[in-house]
C-alpha cells in the first residue's frame, strides 16, 4: 500500500511549491512562513480540484506492474516533463531538495475534499490527462530564467475559468475577498523604487511571499491573512497553470464585484480587455522598508505613493478598500451590532464594498494625536486581556466576533477551534500591537461634516477607530487640518469619493490596474484580458434548464442528449455540434460560445414552436455557455440523471460518471480542554499598618511629597512649566496648598411640596438649572468654565428626609446659543435628531433604588432646552449623590462639574425618626474629593486622544470645588460624608498631626456607614488609610477633642499594589488642612459624644436573614461558587466586560428574578483596578480572592453599591436584587472606562424566571401583592419608556408655580396619587394590596400612609 497525502498536507504545499528544473540551477532558500492563525484548511474546502493529491483515509493500491506509472510518465510529454522539472521520477526544488515523486504520480485515485477520480477511467477518455495532472501535482512558479518562467504565455489560459473560480471563492467566504484586495494592495507597491526596472524591484512578482513589513503591520499580526491568500492564490494557479502573480491581480480586480453585488466591475462585461495578464512569479520576498508606516503622515503618504506613479486622487481611491477592514467586527451600521447567534451576519459592514471609509475619515467626531517619542511622556500601554484563562463567557464574546468575521461554516469552526486551544495555552496568542498615532473616535461634532457631505446619521458610528494612525491622519486632512499640497489634494479626494459611490468606484477601477501593473515583471507574451477568454473550449451545461438540483426535468435531458428540433440553426443539430457542445465529447470542431448560444436559442425556439413556455431566465447564453474548466453550481449527470450540486473545479465534465463523492467529513469542533485558572495577586491586609509620611525626618507645610525621592521631578519649577508623571501631565502652574477655605455647597431649596390628603405620604419638589457658567478655582491665570447645576459645582446639596418622596425636575439649559463660546460642544443624539438641540444630559440619583425611567439611564438623554422629572423614593438613611450618566461623555459632564450629593436622612430635627449612636447631635460635614488638571488658560484639561485616553489624573485635589481647602471644627466628635468624585482617581485617605505626621484616624476615628447606610456596627479606622475607589462613599466620625488647638492633615496615601501606574503628582498627597479650635464656641455647654451602645440594624439587613441567607451564601464564596461571573478586562483596544460593550451586547444577565439573592462574582481580566457599580442594588463583600480573610474590615458588613476590584483579583458579592423589576446598569465607574464601553446591564425580572427561585423572599409567593406591584413595574421597567421621557422645558409650568391640588397630570401629585413607590410607601393608589401594608410580608416597607413610621423610644441599656 502506498502513504496517501491530506489535501491540507503542508509538506505537500511546500513540495509543489517550487519546482524549478535542475538547469534553472535555483537553489535560494525559501523563508518558511508560520501556520495560519485560523485557516489552515480554508482554501482546500473551497478551491477543491479534481485532480490533487490523494484524499487522506482513501487508501489506494498501484497497478500491477508499471502499467499505471508507465502511463503517466510516458503520457506526460517531454515538455511538461522538462517545464516541471521531472527526472526519473524525481523532482528538484528550488531549495535544491530531490523529491521522489512517483508515488504521487501513480495513485490510481487522486481526491480534493469530497471529489475522488479514478485515474485509469479517466486516462482512457482523456489521454492528455497525464500532462494535466502532472501539471497540477507538480507545479511550479513561473520564475524568470527557469523553464516554466521562460514558456509562460497567458494567452493560452482560461481566464474566464479563473475568474469564476475567484468568484466562487469569495461567495463562499467573503472575508478572503478583502485579504486577496489587501494582498494586492500592499504587495504591488513593496517596491524599491531605487531598482525598478529590474529583478530587485520587488512588487508584483513577489506574491509568493509578502514583504516583512507586511507581516508585522498592527492589522496583519491579528489576521495573518498574508499566508491565507498566498496559499488560495497558489491553488488556483496550479489548477489553471497561471502564476500566482496572475491569480492575485486577477482575483483581487473580482472580489470588488462580489462584495458589492455586481455594482462595480474592474473587468468590464462587453469584454474590453483591459487587464494585463503574463507577470512572473519570485522565490525572494520583496525587498524590506518599502512600505510606509501605519502611522505615516499625510506628506509621506503622498510621497511614498507618488514616487510609484499614483498620484494622491488615485491613492486615495485605492485607499477606499479600507472599508473592508475587519476589525469592524459585527458592525453592520449606526445602533446596529448583529448578533451571530440569531442572525445572518454576512452582510456585516466589513463585507460590503461602500464608501463608507470615506464617511468615516472625513467626519470630525475623529481626533488624533502623536504618541511621544520617549515613552516616559506617554502612560504606559495598556495590554489587552489575554485569551488564556478566559472564561466561557469572555470566549463567547471572542467566538461572535470571530463569527462575524467569516461567512463559511469551515472558517468559523476553524477559528473558534483556535480561540479554544488559545484559551488553554496550547497556541500561542496573536501580539498585542499599538499604534504610534492615539486615535478617538467619539460621537461628538457629528453634524460638523455635513457641509462637506458627511452625514449627521453617519453617528452614532461604530464606537472605536477600526482603521490605522495614518487613515486617521488622512481623515484630519479631509476635515480641513493642514494646507501643504498633500493635505489639499487628499482632502479634495476624499470630499468627492463621500460624496459619490460611483465617483470612487470609476477612479478605483483605473487606479487598481495600474497599481498592479505598474512594476509588474511580465512575460514577454503578456497580454491584457477582458476576463472572458475560454481557450480550451465552450462548454453548454445542460443543468441550466433547471433552478436546483434533484431529478433531472426533461429539459435538461433533451438539452444534454442535443435531440431537439427547432425552426433555426437546424445545421447545429445535425452535425452534431449542439450534442458535441453539451456531452464534452471532441468534435471535429470545438464548441464555440457562438454555435452554443445558437444551440440555446434553437431549443428556446423549439419550446416555443410546441406550445410550451421555456423558462428564458435560466436558457440563456450567460447561464447556459460557459468555458469548460468552468466551475458550475450544478452539473448533470447522464448516467444517474440527477442534477448534481457541485461547488467543485472539474476540469472535464465527461468525468462526471467516474467520479467518486466521498462524504462530507465536518471540521471537528475542539473538544474540552482543561483552561488555567487566571492567576490573582494575593490581598494581605494591612490596615493597621500606619507608614511614614514625613521626607526624611521632616514634615514641612506644606509637606513634601514621601512617595519620591526628588520631589523636583513632580513639581513644576515655575508657572508655565508641564511635568509629567507616569505619562499624565500636570497643570503648567506651581500650586501653593491650603490657601482657601473650606465650604459646604449651597443647599438645595424646595421649589414645593405635596401632601396626600388623610395621609402622611408627602413630596418635596425641587428645579436645578442646568448651564455653563465661569467658576474661580484657584487658578493663577483667570477663571474656567464649568457646567454646573443651579450655577455651582458641587451642585445644591439635597437633604431628603427619609419618608418623604421627591420630586427633581432637571431643565437642560445646554442649548447650542448657550455652549456657544464655551468649551462644550453638541453631542449626540441631540444634534443628529431633527428637532433637538445641544448638549445632552441624563441624570442618575446614585445611591437610590429608583423606578427604572428615573436612574439615569445612559441613553435617555435630555437635550437642550428639555426637562426631565425624576421621582425619588428615599427609603432609608445613607449618603448618595447625583451626577451625570449620558452615554459616552459621562466623564465629561461629571469632570466638568455635573455632580452634587444628595443625604438621605433620619435625623430627627429633619422630619426623621432619629439616627443610632447619638449621631443626631453630631456636626455633619459633607465632602466630595476631585481631582483635576488645567491647561495654560485655567480650563478643565481632557485630552481623549492623548494621555486622558484611558485614565484621568489631576494635580489638583479639589474638596467641594476647593484645592486642598482649610478646615477648621471644634474640638469635639464631629461626622463626615466622604465622596470619591473624581474620575480615576482612587484616594486612601488617612489623617494625621501636622506637626509630626503620626497617625489620628486609627485612634481618634470610626467608620459607621458605607455607600447604603449605617453598619450594623463601628469599624476601627484604618491607621494605612480608607482606601476609596470612586464613586465609592464612606461616613467617618472622629473625636477631635484630643486635637483642640492643632492642625491635623487629611492625607492621601500611595498604595502601591491597589493603585498601579496611578501618578503622585507635587501635592497628590494632600487633600485638606484641618485645623481644630481651642475651645468648643457658642452655646453648647456638653457637645454630643457618639456611643455605639448596640449594634444598629443595616437596612439591607431587613431583606437578607442572618439565619439562612448570608450563611448560605459564605458558603458559595468559600466554595468559590458564583451565580455569575464577571470579568472586567479590556480586549481589542476595548474596555469589556466578559469581553463585550454596551454597544455590542448590552444585556449580561437577562434573567434575574425579582427579589431573589445572587453571589455575584468579579474579576479583573489584567492588571488594573476598577470600581464597579451596580444600580438599584445594595450589597455586600463576601470575600476577596475567594477569601473572606482579605475583605477589609471596613468594608465587611457593610452596605455598598460601589466596590473597589483590584489588579488581577476577585470580589464575592451578596445581592438580594429588588425592590423594582426592570433593566438597570452596570459598570466600571472610573468614568473614562466607563465611557469606552466598559457598561453593560441585567434585568430583573419575574421570579420564576432566575437563577435562584430558592433564595426568594416570601412576599414572591403572595399572587396578590404581586399582581398588585405588576401595575407598576409593567409599565415601569423600561428605563426608555417614552411616557417618562424628557419633555420641552418651554410647555412646562415651573414646579415652584404649581398648586398642591392632587390631579392626574399634576407633577406634585402624580407619584404618590398613582403609588409608583407603593412597595415603600402603599397607600397612594386604589389598586394596591392591602398585604403591602405588613411589614413581616413586605419586608421594603417604610412607612404606613397613617401612623408614624417611627418607633416609640427605647430606654437606653441601664436606664430606669
Amino acid at each position: 500500500m502506498e502513504p496517501t497525502m491530506a489535501a491540507g498536507d503542508d509538506s505537500a504545499t511546500r513540495r509543489r511549491a517550487g519546482g524549478a528544473s535542475r538547469r534553472a540551477g535555483a537553489s535560494r532558500s525559501l523563508p518558511r512562513l508560520a501556520p495560519s492563525r485560523v485557516l489552515a484548511l480554508l482554501a482546500v474546502s473551497m478551491l477543491a480540484t479534481a485532480i490533487l493529491w490523494p484524499h487522506a483515509g482513501c487508501p489506494v493500491r498501484l497497478a500491477e506492474g508499471a502499467g499505471l506509472l508507465s502511463w503517466l510518465l510516458t503520457g506526460i510529454t517531454q515538455t511538461v516533463a522538462g517545464t516541471l522539472g521531472l527526472v526519473d521520477g524525481t523532482v528538484t526544488t528550488v531549495t535544491g531538495l530531490v523529491v521522489d515523486v512517483t508515488a504521487l504520480l501513480s495513485a490510481p485515485t487522486q481526491c480534493s475534499g469530497q471529489l475522488c477520480i479514478d485515474m485509469q477511467l479517466a486516462g482512457k477518455n482523456h489521454p492528455d490527462m497525464a500532462s494535466v495532472n502532472a501539471r497540477v501535482l507538480l507545479w511550479s512558479p513561473k520564475v524568470a530564467n527557469t523553464t516554466a518562467g521562460d514558456e509562460y504565455d497567458p494567452r493560452t489560459k482560461d481566464w474566464a475559468s479563473v475568474i469564476a473560480t475567484c468568484r466562487a471563492m469569495f461567495k463562499h467566504e467573503k472575508r478572503l475577498a478583502s485579504f486577496f484586495i489587501r494582498a494586492s494592495f500592499h504587495d504591488s507597491m513593496a517596491v524599491d523604487v531605487r531598482n525598478c526596472p529590474g529583478p530587485d524591484c520587488g512588487g508584483a512578482d513577489s506574491s509568493l511571499l509578502l514583504t516583512i513589513d507586511e507581516l508585522t503591520r498592527p492589522e496583519n499580526a491579528y489576521d495573518n491573512f498574508s499566508l491565507l491568500t498566498a496559499r488560495a492564490a497558489k491553488k488556483i494557479a496550479s489548477f489553471f497553470d497561471v502564476s500566482v502573480a496572475d491569480t492575485l491581480a486577477v482575483c483581487a480586480a473580482v472580489a470588488p464585484e462580489v462584495l458589492s453585488n455586481g455594482r462595480i466591475r474592474i473587468l468590464p462585461a462587453n469584454g474590453t480587455r483591459v487587464l494585463p495578464v503574463g507577470r512572473l512569479d519570485s522565490i525572494s520576498p520583496a525587498p524590506p522598508n518599502q512600505l510606509p508606516p501605519a502611522s505615516a503622515g499625510v506628506d509621506e503618504f503622498v510621497q511614498f505613493w507618488a514616487a510609484r506613479g499614483i498620484n494622491a486622487k488615485e491613492a486615495m481611491a485605492l485607499m477606499g478598500s479600507h472599508a473592508l477592514i475587519d476589525t469592524q467586527g459585527c458592525f453592520r451600521g449606526p445602533k446596529d451590532v448583529c448578533d451571530p447567534t440569531t442572525e445572518d451576519c454576512s452582510n456585516v459592514r466589513m463585507f460590503r464594498w461602500e464608501n463608507h471609509y470615506f464617511k468615516d475619515l472625513c467626519s470630525p467626531t475623529l481626533e488624533v494625536s502623536t504618541s511621544p517619542a520617549d515613552p516616559l511622556d506617554a502612560p504606559a500601554p495598556l495590554m489587552d486581556t489575554p485569551i488564556l484563562g478566559m472564561t466561557d463567557d469572555e470566549l463567547d464574546a471572542e467566538a461572535r466576533l470571530q463569527t462575524c468575521s467569516f461567512t463559511s461554516k469551515e472558517a468559523r469552526v476553524m477559528a473558534l477551534n483556535r480561540l479554544r486551544l488559545t484559551q488553554a495555552g496550547l497556541v500561542p496568542e496573536d501580539p498585542d500591537m499599538r499604534d504610534a498615532v492615539d486615535v478617538i473616535w467619539s460621537n461628538r461634532n457629528c453634524t460638523g461634516g455635513t457641509a462637506y457631505r458627511v452625514p449627521a446619521s453617519h453617528c452614532p458610528h461604530f464606537p472605536s477607530w477600526p482603521y490605522t494612525g495614518n487613515d486617521a491622519l488622512l481623515g484630519r486632512a479631509c476635515q480641513g487640518h493642514g494646507d501643504s499640497a498633500a493635505h489639499r489634494a487628499v482632502r479634495g479626494a476624499a470630499r468627492e469619493y463621500l460624496a459619490s459611490q460611483n465617483i470612487w468606484d470609476n477612479h478605483y477601477r483605473t487606479a487598481y490596474i495600474k497599481m498592479v501593473s505598474t512594476f509588474a515583471r511580465f512575460s514577454p507574451r503578456a497580454v491584457n484580458i477582458s476576463g472572458h477568454e475560454c481557450v480550451s473550449r465552450t462548454y453548454l451545461e445542460s443543468a441550466c434548464a433547471q433552478a436546483g438540483a434533484g431529478p433531472a426535468t426533461q429539459d435538461t435531458k433533451d438539452l444534454y442528449a442535443g435531440q431537439y428540433d427547432g425552426l433555426l440553426f437546424s445545421s447545429l443539430l445535425s452535425d452534431g455540434t449542439c450534442k458535441a457542445c453539451s456531452q464534452a465529447a471532441p468534435p471535429s470542431s470545438s464548441c464555440s460560445r457562438s454555435q452554443c448560444s445558437q444551440c440555446i436559442d434553437t431549443f428556446v425556439s423549439s419550446r416555443t414552436f410546441r406550445g410550451l413556455t421555456p423558462n428564458t431566465s435560466l436558457l440563456n447564453t450567460p447561464n447556459c455557455c460557459v468555458c469548460s474548466t468552468t466551475l458550475r453550481e450544478y452539473l448533470y449527470n447522464a448516467t444517474s440523471q440527477q442534477v448534481m450540486h457541485m461547488p467543485f473545479m472539474v476540469r472535464f465534465p465527461d468525468l462526471l460518471p467516474s467520479v467518486l463523492m466521498v462524504p462530507a467529513e465536518p471540521l471537528p469542533a475542539v473538544g474540552q480542554v482543561p483552561v488555567p485558572e487566571r492567576p490573582l495577586e494575593p490581598a494581605p491586609v494591612d490596615d493597621d499598618a500606619s507608614p511614614d509620611v514625613t521626607s526624611n525626618g521632616v514634615l514641612r507645610d506644606p509637606p513634601v511629597t514621601p512617595y519620591h525621592s526628588d520631589p523636583s521631578r513632580v513639581c513644576p519649577r515655575e508657572h508655565g512649566t508641564v511635568v509629567k508623571v507616569e505619562g499624565f501631565p500636570s497643570s503648567p502652574f506651581r500650586w501653593t496648598p491650603f490657601t482657601r477655605p473650606f465650604a459646604k455647597p449651597p443647599k438645595a431649596q424646595k421649589a414645593n411640596s405635596y401632601c396626600r390628603n388623610g395621609t402622611n405620604l408627602c413630596l418635596d419638589a425641587y428645579e436645578f438649572d442646568i448651564f455653563p457658567t465661569k467658576a474661580d478655582l484657584g487658578c493663577p491665570n483667570g477663571t474656567t468654565w464649568i457646567l454646573s447645576y443651579n450655577g455651582t459645582s458641587p451642585g445644591p446639596t439635597i437633604r431628603a428626609p427619609v419618608g418623604r418622596q421627591t420630586l427633581v425636575r432637571f431643565n437642560n439649559r445646554l442649548t447650542n446659543a448657550t455652549i456657544a463660546g464655551t468649551p462644550f460642544y453638541p453631542f449626540t443624539p441631540c444634534d443628529t435628531t431633527p428637532g433637538r438641540q445641544g448638549r445632552p444630559i441624563s441624570v442618575h440619583l446614585h445611591g437610590e433604588a429608583s423606578l427604572a425611567p428615573y436612574d439615569g439611564w445612559a441613553e435617555d438623554s435630555t437635550c437642550g432646552g428639555e426637562s426631565k422629572d425624576y421621582y425619588y423614593p428615599n427609603r432609608r438613611a445613607a449618603y448618595g449623590w447625583y451626577h451625570d450618566h449620558q452615554l459616552e461623555i459621562t466623564a465629561e459632564n461629571a469632570y466638568y462639574g455635573l455632580s452634587g450629593m444628595y443625604i438621605f436622612t433620619d435625623n430627627k430635627a429633619e422630619g426623621g425618626c432619629g439616627e443610632p449612636w447619638n449621631l443626631d447631635g453630631l456636626p455633619d460635614t459633607e465632602m466630595q474629593f476631585k481631582d483635576a488638571v488645567l491647561d495654560h488658560s485655567c480650563q478643565l484639561l481632557y485630552d481623549r486622544s492623548g494621555p486622558h485616553r484611558d485614565n484621568l489624573y489631576g494635580d489638583v485635589n479639589f474638596v467641594n470645588g476647593i484645592p486642598w481647602p482649610v478646615m477648621t471644627f471644634e474640638p469635639r466628635w464631629q461626622r463626615f460624608r466622604w465622596l470619591n468624585a473624581a474620575p480615576t482617581r482612587p484616594f486612601k485617605l488617612r489623617l494625621i498631626d501636622a506637626a509630626n505626621g503620626s497617625d489620628v484616624g486609627g485612634t481618634a476615628c470610626r467608620v459607621i456607614a458605607g455607600d447604603g447606610g449605617l453598619r450594623r456596627t463601628p469599624a476601627r479606622f484604618p491607621s494605612a488609610g480608607l482606601f476609596m475607589g470612586v464613586a465609592e462613599r464612606y461616613e467617618v466620625v472622629c473625636d477631635l477633642a484630643p486635637y483642640a488647638g492643632r492642625t491635623l492633615l487629611l492625607w492621601n496615601a500611595y498604595d502601591k499594589r491597589r493603585m498601579k501606574a496611578v501618578p503622585f503628582f507635587c501635592h497628590s498627597h494632600l487633600v485638606a488642612k484641618i485645623r481644630v479650635a481651642a475651645t468648643v464656641g457658642g452655646a453648647v455647654a456638653s457637645p454630643a459624644v457618639f456611643r455605639a451602645e448596640r449594634p444598629a440594624r443595616a437596612v439591607l439587613d431587613a431583606v437578607l436573614s442572618n439565619d439562612t441567607d448570608i450563611p448560605r451564601a459564605l458558603a458559595m464564596a468559600r466554595n468559590k461558587t458564583c451565580t455569575r461571573t464577571f470579568r472586567f478586562g479590556r480586549r481589542h483596544g476595548h474596555w469589556v466586560i466578559n469581553g463585550e460593550t454596551w454597544h455590542t451586547a448590552r444585556v449580561a444577565a437577562g434573567n434575574v428574578g425579582h427579589n431573589t439573592w445572587e453571589v455575584w462574582c468579579l474579576e479583573t481580566g489584567g492588571g488594573w483596578y476598577h470600581p464597579i457599580h451596580i444600580h438599584l442594588v445594595d450589597f455586600y463583600v463576601l470575600a476577596r480572592n475567594h477569601l473572606v480573610e482579605e475583605v477589609h474590615e471596613y468594608e465587611r458588613w457593610t452596605p455598598k453599591d460601589v466596590v473597589q476590584l483590584d489588579p488581577s483579583s476577585q470580589v464575592s458579592l451578596l445581592i438580594r436584587f429588588g425592590p423594582h423589576r426592570g433593566e438597570y446598569m452596570f459598570h466600571c465607574h472610573n468614568l473614562v472606562h466607563e465611557d469606552f464601553e466598559m457598561m453593560r446591564s441585567f434585568r430583573v425580572v419575574h421570579t420564576g424566571a432566575g437563577r435562584m427561585n430558592s433564595t426568594a423572599l416570601p412576599m414572591q409567593s403572595q399572587p396578590k401583592l404581586i399582581e398588585s406591584l405588576n401595575v407598576i413595574y409593567d409599565l415601569y421597567d423600561d428605563p426608555v419608556n417614552t411616557k417618562f421621557s424628557a419633555r420641552p422645558t418651554s410647555g412646562l409650568t415651573p414646579l415652584r408655580l404649581l398648586s398642591n391640588a392632587s390631579s392626574s397630570v399634576n407633577p406634585l401629585s402624580f407619584g404618590i396619587n398613582n403609588g409608583i413607590y407603593r412597595i415603600f410607601y402603599p397607600g397612594g393608589a386604589s389598586n394596591e394590596s392591602a398585604l403591602l401594608y405588613n411589614a413581616t410580608i413586605n419586608p421594603w416597607l417604610v412607612s404606613l400612609p397613617t401612623t408614624s413610621r417611627c418607633p416609640a423610644p427605647t430606654p437606653a441599656a441601664g436606664a430606669t
